[in-house]
């Protein structure tokens, strides 16, 4: 992702690009409204992910101070994330994810899916792998310090990302999203 040479004020280092509420209502009609979501990437983070899905209707767990990597909720049907964009730490919750071995959507990079280290991950498990192919690029949001608030981010970025779903089993007509 940071690689992309049309990309140079894209800043590799942070993690700070967060999931705009419309990226999540593009695959709200794919989550029954009784699952309750475990969204695991909040740690220190400025996101309203947990807010826009419980303005969509849906019980959510999750807290700012939890490091998904340590802890993790007992009651809850689906883990539904943007991950941080460092390929060390978006390893590990990788890791941790396929260990804890429930339903996941998590927002990628696209090129991941392409990595080595993403089949080394999955192993045998690359078989409940999906992908949902949004149309167009999700865009971001990230944090205004001046305003104190979530704004879109300027440009679009020069990476597609799309929704890698584990053990989701969503019909091949699910996987193409029409905006």
């Amino acid at each position: 992702m940071s690689m992309c040479n049309d990309s140079p004020k894209f800043d590799k280092t942070k993690n700070d690009y967060y999931t705009s509420k419309s990226m999540w209502k593009n695959i709200e009609h794919l989550i029954p409204k009784d699952k309750v979501i475990w969204e695991c990437c909040m740690l220190n983070s400025k996101s309203n992910s947990m807010e826009y899905w419980k303005d969509m209707g849906y019980k959510v767990v999750g807290d700012k101070s939890w490091d998904c990597l340590n802890y993790y909720p007992i009651n809850y049907d689906i883990i539904i994330s943007n991950p941080p964009f460092e390929t060390k730490i978006k390893q590990k919750i990788l890791r941790h994810l396929v260990r804890l071995d429930k339903p996941f959507i998590l927002v990628l990079n696209c090129m991941n899916f392409y990595a080595k280290y993403f089949r080394d991950i999955f192993g045998d498990k690359i078989k409940d792998l999906q992908t949902i192919i949004p149309q167009g690029k999700i865009t971001f949001e990230t944090f205004n310090e001046e305003t104190n608030e979530l704004e879109p981010t300027k440009k679009q970025p020069s990476f597609y990302c799309g929704y890698l779903c584990y053990k989701m089993n969503f019909t091949p007509e699910q996987l193409w999203l029409k905006n």
